[in-house]
C-alpha cells in the first residue's frame, strides 16, 4: 500500500518578532520545507471536529511528522494557505504509514 503524494507544501511557524517581543509572525521553518503530501476536502465529521467551515476544511496526508497545530501550510504552486488544526498519527505497519493533518483555510491571508 502506498500514498499518492501529489502536492508539495512548506511549513511556517509562529515566532516572536525581532523588533517587538509582544508580537508574533509566521516564519519559514527550514526543517519542514518541500514536504510531499496529498490534500483532500474533509468529511462532515472532520469539519465539525476542527471547528471549520464546509469547503474550507481539508485533510493532509503525508509521511512527514513534526508539523504542529497552529503551523501555516503553504502550497506555493496552487497559492493556497492553510492552518493546522489537528493531527492523527497512522505510523503503523498494517497501513501505509502516514500522518493526517486537519487543515482549515483562513478567511483572510495570514502573513
Amino acid at each position: 500500500m502506498s500514498l499518492i503524494l501529489d502536492r508539495v507544501i512548506d511549513i511556517s511557524r509562529l515566532t516572536a518578532d525581532d523588533g517587538d517581543s509582544t508580537k508574533e509572525s509566521y516564519q519559514s521553518y527550514a526543517p519542514l520545507q518541500n514536504i510531499a503530501c496529498n490534500i483532500q476536502p474533509a468529511q462532515a465529521e472532520d469539519v465539525v471536529i476542527g471547528g471549520g467551515v464546509f469547503g474550507q476544511t481539508f485533510i493532509c496526508f503525508t509521511t512527514a511528522s513534526g508539523i504542529l497545530e497552529g503551523d501555516k501550510v503553504t502550497d506555493s504552486e496552487l497559492n493556497e494557505i492553510f492552518i493546522v488544526k489537528g493531527k492523527s498519527n497512522w505510523m503503523t505497519p498494517s497501513l501505509a504509514p502516514h500522518v493526517e493533518y486537519l487543515l482549515v483555510q483562513p478567511e483572510r491571508e495570514i502573513e
